[in-house]
């Protein structure tokens, strides 16, 4: 057979055949044949080329079968439940009693007992308190009632003095006034009758004594009657004048004045009894406050009190809780009778030895492969003979900070719950360091060969295939998965046949001569790209820029990192003027900007655009 032609380049990207040499270089130095059982060995004589009867060669067959991705972490064992038991005494206190470390306790037990005799002293004189708050309130209560009756009498006595005020000024206006009126208009009147009537015996008299009738003393007793009667029609007329002038002015002005008086003193009497009201009533809120904060103290005192009782809340095995400092040494006070603990202090940790899990970290690149649910195997090293189940249970969303020295590692934390029954889990202890094998990918009916069997040449991902009669013939194959021992293949092989394992050994020219090819192929497409990019006008109208057949930004899809990554042989993520084409290479002096012997992307796109940076 002759050798078979270069066929088109395959799907596979850059990064997958890097992992794939990667893995195979690792598969290789570890001697990982044993996977393979079904490895063939002839021994026919020196190398040769594809297409040839080939000796020395070490085969083995595509078979399709179960295909595991496994991940391996390490961590340590920690219960999925972990109560803790702090003190929630305030202040500091003592253990009293407090039971022995590694003790398996039921859910309700005592566990820890701490010093409450103060506490106690304190809830007496606490309850004295409360009970004089609650008389300070009753107190209150009973005067804020007293004060309501005594409000209500003081304003319905000032509403009667209003009243009667008002019904003063009114029988006045209405009633007394027109009666002493009436009263001396009728004098009035009769003192003028009376006038008018000696008048006239006056004037009788003076006839009759002028014809002798009458004496003068007769007449003069008429004078001095009708004068007598003329003084009292103007007495009468000026006790009425008197009282429609002067008088009934003077009582009108006297009583309404009163009758307002008293309607202020109504007005006031009601203000001083709202505000002696809410001073009552101020009392009363403060008795009832004073007695709530004094209940909750009492009940504060009697929490404390309860608080110096530590009952276990899960069935679980006792462990002493211990402080530690950034620096991983323990410190304070050891946990043990005697010993002051100060609020918030944490004395015992009672995990759940039924329901454990693992801790543990995995690196950022492979946190793309995990997920919740994924199966997991775990191994304890004090169990070096079990194996247990488990899986994943938890998968943190952000990386974890770095410590001194690496400052720059990301990690994501990982729970892995294990899965047994809680007869087997209890085996365990929290704090064991367990080694994790998490299976990222498990399936029926996979193509796959042996991680030897492919290799990567430039572009190109190859196998080689020994026939039947001993040829051996070049393929183009597309892989999908990879794990520590096989490679997925997707396109190019077919169950059965039999792949080499060690094809650099024996093809090494061969390979070599595909690496150029696919280098070359590479090197005039990025060339075209490269001629097109400094060719072609620029988005924006001025600058230099684009049209290159693959996309990426800047203007018509130019992308000097991807063309950069494809030039960058040794992957520093820059090239050197050995890793340039030859137009880029006649071109390199003037794009290194800096001078450092290397051309960025950053410098590639500048020169690229005519010289001008990117916005």
């Amino acid at each position: 057979m002759s050798t078979s032609d270069p066929a088109p380049p395959s799907s596979s990207s850059g990064i997958v055949g890097k992992l794939l040499a990667a893995a195979i270089a690792v598969a290789v130095a570890a001697g990982l044949y044993s996977f393979w059982p079904q490895i063939e060995s002839s021994v026919l004589g020196s190398s040769g080329k594809a297409g040839e009867s080939n000796p020395d060669l070490v085969t083995a067959p595509v078979k399709e079968g179960m295909f595991e991705s496994i991940l391996s972490v390490q961590g340590n064992l920690e219960s999925q439940s972990n109560a803790t038991l702090t003190s929630q005494v305030e202040g500091s206190t003592t253990i009293i009693s407090i039971v022995p470390e590694g003790t398996l306790v039921k859910e309700g037990q005592i566990v820890c007992e701490l010093d409450s005799s103060e506490l106690t002293e304190e809830l007496k004189q606490q309850e004295i308190d409360v009970t004089q708050a609650e008389a300070k309130l009753a107190q209150a209560r009973e005067e804020l009632e007293i004060q309501e009756r005594q409000n209500e009498s003081d304003i319905a006595a000032a509403q009667l003095e209003y009243e009667l005020a008002e019904l003063d000024l009114e029988k006045y206006d209405k009633g007394e006034y027109p009666a002493s009126q009436k009263e001396l208009a009728g004098k009035v009147a009769l003192a003028e009758e009376e006038f008018l009537r000696a008048e006239d015996q006056y004037a009788y008299t003076k006839r009759l004594v002028e014809k002798g009738y009458k004496t003068p003393s007769d007449l003069e007793g008429d004078r001095i009657s009708v004068k007598g009667k003329r003084l009292e029609l103007d007495q009468a007329r000026e006790e009425l004048k008197v009282l429609t002038e002067y008088t009934r002015k003077r009582e009108i002005a006297e009583l309404t004045a009163n009758a307002l008086e008293f309607k202020r003193e109504l007005e006031r009497t009601k203000l001083k009894a709202k505000s002696a009201y809410a001073q009552a009533k101020a009392e009363l809120d403060s008795a009832t406050l004073t007695l709530e904060v004094e209940k909750e103290k009492l009940e504060r005192y009697r929490r404390q009190l309860e608080a110096c009782v530590l009952r276990a809340p899960q069935d679980g095995e006792v462990v002493y809780a211990t402080e530690s400092s950034s620096r991983g040494r323990s410190e304070g006070a050891a946990i043990e009778e005697g010993a002051s603990v100060r609020e918030r202090q944490a004395i015992i940790n009672l995990p759940d030895v039924t329901r454990m899990q693992v801790d543990c970290k995995i690196h950022e690149s492979l946190i793309g492969n995990v997920r919740v649910g994924l199966p997991a195997v775990i191994r304890v090293d004090a169990f070096p003979d079990r194996v247990f189940n488990g899986e994943v249970s938890t998968v943190s969303s952000v990386p974890m900070s770095g410590s001194w020295p690496n400052y720059d590692l990301r990690e994501y934390a990982l729970k892995i719950a294990l899965t047994d029954s809680p007869e087997v889990v209890k085996l365990l202890r929290p704090g064991l360091t367990s080694q994790v094998s998490i299976i990222a990918d498990r399936r029926e009916n996979v193509l796959q060969v042996p991680l030897q069997a492919v290799v990567k040449a430039g572009r190109e991902t190859l196998s080689f295939v020994e026939s039947a009669a001993g040829n051996v013939q070049r393929r183009l194959v597309s892989i999908g998965g990879t794990n520590t021992s096989a490679v997925e293949i997707t396109d190019g092989l077919s169950e059965g046949e039999k792949v080499v394992l060690n094809p650099r050994t024996h093809f090494g020219s061969e390979i070599a001569e595909v690496e150029r090819a696919s280098r070359a192929v590479s090197d005039e497409d990025d060339a075209e790209e490269i001629e097109a990019a400094e060719k072609a006008p620029a988005a924006d109208g001025g600058n230099k820029g684009t049209a290159s057949k693959g996309g990426g930004p800047g203007g018509g899809g130019f992308d000097p990192k991807a063309i950069i990554s494809r030039l960058d042989k040794d992957g520093d993520g820059k090239i050197s003027k050995d890793e340039a084409p030859g137009q880029m290479a006649s071109r390199f002096d003037a794009m290194d900007k800096d001078a450092d012997g290397y051309v960025t992307a950053a410098e590639f796109g500048a020169a690229a655009r005519g010289g001008r940076p990117q916005n």
